[in-house]
């Protein structure tokens, strides 16, 4: 979805990028603006807008959140199994 669907959605649910930014409170509506139109990033403001006009992040910002189905690992090992320390401590 580019930035005028965004807007609209929002509008639908009776949402204005002011309202969303007071509920975050964030500065002012610009800085909703400068996320939807992925200027700049923020996690806060993109799950709020997700939550609001009910759309999961990985359709909505599909650039920034992968689906849930590609974020395994090919070989099965886990997050925790690759990142931990081998090393031992006598």
């Amino acid at each position: 979805m580019d930035y005028l669907d965004l807007k609209f959605a929002l509008a639908r649910k009776g949402y204005t990028l002011t309202r969303v930014a007071m509920e975050l409170g964030l500065f002012g509506p610009q800085s909703v603006q400068q996320v939807l139109t992925r200027k700049y990033f923020s996690a806060r403001v993109e799950k709020r807008v997700s939550e609001i006009i009910g759309i999961p992040l990985e359709k909505l910002f599909p650039d920034r959140y992968l689906a849930a189905k590609h974020r395994g690992r090919a070989n099965g090992e886990s997050v925790l199994e690759k990142t931990r320390d081998t090393r031992r401590v006598s």
